[in-house]
């Protein structure tokens, strides 16, 4: 393990590395929107391109498939590539493509063709980007975006979607919040609307807030903030492609009107329209048919960015479930991935007014070899952050910095050569004030059996995570704080399993003296000043492999009382 430097404060620039920050939707004022039909059904040249497509009959060696062998799903997961690279096409075979080479060529000219001819049309640059796109020529889709001659707003939100598509995220993102500066209030709120990604409360909550307004405005930040894949990267691709998928949502509507008119009329549709556009939002448009007959999209949705926590639980109660399930919400970067969740251990101490982080994390857990580490905190979607470069190879890196006690986001995040990614994320708080405060227990590697005398020696050997392997001991490391030199406190440790009562048999000595192993264990002694430092070594030898607690309480002479946990596992990893 390592130790690095001091970050001096909460408002210190960057070191090592940038971290590009983009303005968020709400930081614009919306300036009085020029008028685009958004609404409005789609009209020629566009629509004549494709009702000629749609609506004509598939070629013949599919009819003839059909007749030979039946109907056969198109399954993603068995390689297959699925509606001939249209999902308009979802009653075709698997076996053959529903449209042979030459159709697909003659449709994807006349979608060109008809932007060229009406620059000035949005719905036919918008349509043609859309399904160029969609049929696997997203250079060509961003090349006609560029002939955009409509209204300003308009074509922005068309670069957006083209720039995404074409794997340029940030270029995307900058044209869509221009986009959205102009657009019509009505338009934006469709397009950052967030409902379907939402949950529980979070979802009470935001389907009450007006937009547009400051409300709504406030809470989409704080969202997209906690759902960024890399806080070190620049901009923010997840949010990109949300307002992607919501644009091509927009324009898929209008093309039902050609592809499926009757759709609109029959009983239930509606309710079968909401659900498709909840499916779209939450994992994109679909590549396959799976063996129950619903389509899903394993290719665009393996990741789930956004918290699994309810974002008004706060910070505090910060989670993710990156690894999506089929029906859940997801993305998958088309810049990197594999993308890996690894643990790590971190501790709160004091020093003055400031919150001292100890921060470590185990990049031993996920499969690739980083060359890059880079560690970022930051305390909101608009707020400061601090950033420090780590040693690329490091993968126990380890090392404490200084920030204001304020909520905060932390994250170590390591990139290897080939596009793979590793993550810790946590959201921290400060330290509970009181008469009497705990720093969070410290799990240190008893190297030498020596137990450390100050926090610095604590951090040099803290473990990479919470999570004991084969050793007998672990030592723990903690402060009090709060109380004058000399005063006495009386301090309580406990062990106990995970959902049982508290063990027996596992504390052996504190600071070089012996103790009769007891259910707590308890003593008194005098503060060495305003920071008071403890260590104290586990003995782990007799317990099961599990999760457990370790609660310490320490009562100052007053009775004012502060207690701290540390969760930790013990068994194999």
């Amino acid at each position: 393990m390592t130790t690095r430097p001091v970050v001096p404060a909460l408002l210190a620039p960057l070191l090592g590395f940038a971290v590009c920050a983009l303005p968020s939707p709400g930081a614009f004022v919306r300036t009085t929107a020029q008028e685009v039909e958004w609404k409005r059904d789609l009209r020629n040249p566009i629509r004549a391109v494709l009702d000629f497509h749609y609506n004509r009959p598939f070629s013949a060696d599919v009819l003839e498939s059909e007749t030979t062998i039946g109907h056969i799903y198109c399954l993603a997961e068995k390689g297959d590539i699925c509606f001939g690279g249209d999902y308009e096409d979802e009653d075709c075979l698997r076996p053959v493509p529903c449209r042979n080479p030459a159709q697909m060529r003659q449709f994807m000219d006349g979608l060109e063709r008809a932007a060229r001819r009406r620059p000035g049309d949005p719905y036919a640059v918008a349509q043609a980007v859309y399904g160029l796109a969609r049929l696997g020529d997203p250079d060509r889709a961003l090349e006609v975006a560029r002939v955009c001659e409509g209204v300003r707003w308009w074509c922005d939100l068309v670069l957006g979607m083209a720039y995404h598509r074409s794997e340029r995220p940030l270029d995307a993102e900058g044209h869509f919040r221009m986009g959205l500066l102009g657009a019509d209030p009505e338009l934006a709120c469709r397009l950052t609307d967030i409902t379907y990604l939402l949950e529980g409360r979070d979802e009470e909550t935001y389907e009450h807030l007006p937009c547009p307004g400051p409300g709504r405005t406030e809470f989409d930040d704080r969202f997209w903030w906690l759902s960024d894949p890399l806080l070190t990267a620049p901009g923010n691709d997840r949010w990109s492609e949300h307002l992607t998928r919501r644009f091509e949502l927009l324009l898929h509507e209008r093309l039902q009107d050609v592809v499926e008119p009757a759709r609109w009329f029959e009983p239930g549709a509606i309710d079968s329209i909401r659900r498709y556009v909840d499916e779209v939002t939450r994992r994109g448009f679909p590549d396959s048919f799976d063996h129950t007959g619903r389509w899903r999209s394993d290719v665009a949705s393996r990741y789930r960015f956004t918290p699994a926590s309810l974002v008004g639980d706060g910070v505090q109660a910060l989670r993710y479930e990156l690894e999506a399930n089929r029906w859940g919400e997801g993305y998958t970067p088309a810049e990197y991935s594999p993308f890996h969740s690894v643990p790590g251990q971190l501790a709160r101490f004091m020093d003055g007014d400031s919150l001292v982080l100890a921060v470590s994390a185990d990049l031993k857990a996920a499969p690739i070899n980083p060359l890059q580490i880079r560690f970022i905190a930051t305390n909101g979607p608009a707020g400061s952050s601090v950033g420090l470069g780590l040693p690329g190879g490091d993968l126990t890196p380890s090392f404490t910095t200084r920030f204001a006690a304020v909520p905060l986001v932390v994250a170590i995040e390591a990139l290897d050569g080939y596009d793979g990614v590793s993550r810790l994320r946590e959201g921290v708080m400060p330290l509970d004030a009181g008469p009497v405060m705990l720093s969070d227990p410290l799990l240190v590697d008893p190297i030498g059996g020596e137990l450390p005398a100050s926090r610095q020696e604590a951090v040099d050997a803290m473990l990479p995570q919470p999570w004991i392997a084969s050793a007998n001991e672990v030592i723990a490391y903690w402060e009090v704080y709060g109380l004058r030199q000399g005063q006495p406190m009386q301090v309580a440790v406990a062990m106990a399993r995970e959902g049982a009562g508290v063990v027996t048999r596992v504390l052996r000595t504190l600071a070089g003296r012996s103790d009769t192993p007891a259910p707590v264990v308890s003593w008194t002694e005098e503060a060495s000043g305003p920071a008071h430092p403890v260590s104290l070594t586990l003995d782990l030898g007799a317990l099961d492999a599990g999760s457990y607690d370790l609660t310490i309480e320490v009562t100052g002479p007053d009775g004012a009382a502060a207690t701290a946990i540390r969760r930790f596992r013990i068994g194999e990893r």
